[in-house]
């Protein structure tokens, strides 16, 4: 064991840092101008401001608590001797880590003085800061910034992205340092199976399968790293690659899929096992029940912020295995998932008398009103609903949570300058990791505001083929596509409880002379035909679909004629798709009747159309629209439905906009 008072060791030429300051815990926070960044249990950052002869610094005060550690720090194995140790080889063997200045032992506590980073921030933080090329830049640098860490022999066994620290707004003159090197190792070199972990921990950290593109940034960074390092070539395939003077490789496909479930893998078991440590100790025995009850009542009644749930089980430990959670604790265990999840601050305490089993939570409201309330009070803003319960919903899916049985009953709104914030109830949150389909689609079905009659299924046919967790790998294809259909065939059907019956049928011989009037009535919109044109283009077409009249009008209603890149079809229109697009669902022309229009019939063929398309697994649904005479109103409706330009030409002499609308399977 050291001496009370002893400098255990200290860099030769940094020592001299240390003039005037105290190496006693108590002494050292009584220092003025010291600032203390982190206080746990078992340690302590201080950062001590500079001086004319001295940069400014950090000391980490290390307390061994439990008995393991005090016989591990007798022996010279301490927290602290640990990552003295590692930072000086790190340093020799020129490793990006904090220059270390001294280590003091003292009785109960070490302290590690090393050289604070001056403007810089957690890797995680400055990587929100950018998008687009830049993000994609900054990934690959960290990628090759691991490759010099493991050529420098450092065994790094927690080197998630919160402990790299970041420098520099352009990625080519970024600088990148690992900090808490406790539990790292230093040594000749790293074996490939450490090196793989350290990979894939830090892929976990990125988030793994739910942000798949920023891991594979990374990767190709590491790829091109370890190759021209020396480590290990086989990450990488093909030559070696330079965007915006940041080098990189393109990964091999085996590695690359086997780092993706090793860290999806890794994640969530790391989530888990925080969840559960917090449902271990879930009661604070040391607070008086009442008192809280009382402090939080009033601020209940008074501001609405803050609300008390009870609930009663069967009393003692064996109560507390075998009874079902009630909602308290439920909701306790719903904050634990979000603080793991998103590591946001905990907003719900829950006690618990063992004797009565009774159960006690104070939590934050979710929000001011449900979404049942909502939609009783103000049914004709149902439509401005869908756009933020699916992507709250979709966020939900992506990190792996269940929201068990919650309906509209259990979510929650609040409206502000910025729209709707919803929030389900946090009793109903499970955390699963990975969600099947089924659950998926039970969320979905749960949500009253979504599939009730405050909508018509025309609204809700386009919210779910925009809801995000579609296009994620955990729904299989076919899940969607048979939804879609249905949605679909629902919608044809004219179930609609805003306007009336829509009839959509395909077309029959005995309908194309009154379907080739239709057709000549919306020239110049359509191109004009001759009836033996029109005739062989509706043989040849895919897809035709027709609208019966509605009402009391004679002839057809409305007309769709669609085309797949195979049939054999000799427009200058299609044929240019054809040239520049593959496995796309061409609308050659839609004609609807004077007396029909404004009813509907457009978005209902649209509609079908796109669940057609999926069906079919088209990856997009074509067009074009005349620009001379200028078609305003077709113009704004394929804005509206999700279309964008992809070119200009002339056809037949006219100038006309090439748009196309991208489907997501």
């Amino acid at each position: 064991m050291h001496s009370r008072d002893s400098t255990a060791d200290h860099h030769p030429r940094r020592i001299g840092w240390l003039a005037g300051i105290p190496r006693q815990e108590q002494e050292l926070l009584r220092f003025p101008g010291v600032e203390i960044l982190q206080a746990g249990s078992q340690r302590k950052v201080l950062r001590i401001p500079p001086s004319p002869s001295r940069p400014t610094l950090i000391a980490k005060i290390h307390h061994e608590r439990d008995l393991a550690a005090r016989v591990r720090r007798f022996f010279g194995w301490g927290r602290a001797r640990l990552e003295w140790n590692n930072l000086m080889r790190a340093e020799e063997r020129g490793a990006t880590v904090p220059r270390p200045i001294a280590l003091e032992c003292h009785q109960g506590h070490d302290i590690i003085f090393t050289d604070y980073l001056l403007d810089t921030e957690p890797f995680p933080q400055h990587l929100e800061r950018y998008q687009g090329e830049r993000r994609v830049a900054l990934l690959r640098v960290l990628g090759q910034w691991l490759a010099s860490v493991v050529r420098s022999g450092i065994d790094a066994r927690d080197i998630h992205t919160g402990n790299i620290l970041v420098r520099g707004v352009e990625p080519t003159a970024m600088s990148l340092w690992l900090v808490d090197l406790h539990d790292a190792r230093v040594g000749l070199g790293v074996p490939p199976h450490r090196q793989r972990a350290m990979v894939q921990q830090v892929a976990s950290a990125l988030g793994a399968a739910r942000f798949t593109n920023d891991v594979h940034h990374f990767l190709e960074g590491w790829a091109h790293g370890a190759r021209a390092l020396g480590i290990d070539g086989k990450w990488a395939s093909g030559p070696d690659r330079e965007t915006d003077e940041i080098d990189w490789a393109a990964v091999e496909p085996e590695r690359l899929a086997e780092t993706f479930r090793q860290a999806e893998r890794a994640e969530i078991q790391r989530r888990r096992r925080h969840i559960s440590r917090a449902l271990q100790r879930p009661t604070d025995f040391r607070r008086d029940l009442e008192g809280i009850e009382k402090v939080y009542r009033n601020q209940t009644d008074t501001t609405g912020i803050l609300q008390v749930r009870r609930g009663r089980g069967r009393g003692g430990l064996s109560g507390w295995l075998r009874s079902w959670p009630t909602i308290p604790r439920a909701s306790w265990f719903g904050d634990r998932v979000r603080q793991t999840v998103w590591r946001c601050s905990p907003r719900a305490s829950l006690f618990i008398k063992r004797c009565s089993g009774e159960e006690l939570i104070v939590e934050a409201v979710p929000g001011k009103v449900t979404l049942t309330d909502f939609l009783r009070q103000s049914p004709h803003r149902s439509r401005e609903l869908v756009a933020p319960v699916l992507e709250t919903l979709a966020r939900f899916h992506k990190e792996g949570i269940h929201l068990d049985g919650a309906s509209a009953h259990h979510w929650y709104l609040d409206e502000d300058r910025d729209g709707f914030q919803v929030r389900p109830d946090p009793a109903f949150i499970r955390y699963r990791g990975k969600l099947s389909s089924g659950q998926i689609c039970e969320d979905l079905v749960g949500l009253g505001c979504v599939f009730d009659g405050s909508l018509t299924p025309r609204d809700r046919y386009r919210g779910l083929c925009h809801y995000p967790g579609f296009s994620s790998k955990s729904v299989p294809v076919a899940t969607v596509l048979a939804m879609s259909q249905r949605l679909g065939e629902r919608f044809a059907a004219g179930d609609d409880g805003d306007s009336p019956s829509i009839q959509i049928r395909p077309v029959i011989d005995r309908d194309v002379k009154a379907l080739h009037r239709l057709n000549e009535a919306n020239a110049p919109e359509v191109g004009a035909l001759s009836a033996k044109n029109f005739a062989a283009l509706i043989d040849v077409a895919t897809m035709v679909r027709v609208v019966d009249p509605i009402g009391e009008e004679k002839g057809p209603a409305g007309l769709l004629v669609a085309m797949r890149p195979e049939d054999e079809y000799d427009s200058p229109n299609f044929l240019w798709f054809c040239r520049y697009f593959d496995n796309f669902a061409y609308v050659d022309r839609v004609a609807i009747a004077e007396q029909a229009r404004r009813r509907g019939i457009g978005s209902a063929f649209y509609a079908l159309l796109e669940a057609w398309a999926r069906a079919k697994e088209f990856s997009s649904i074509v067009c074009e629209v005349n620009l001379e005479p200028r078609n305003e109103g077709s113009l704004a409706f394929h804005h509206n439905y999700g279309f964008r330009e992809v070119g200009q030409k002339l056809s037949r002499g006219k100038p006309v906009m090439m748009m196309q609308k991208k489907l997501r399977h």
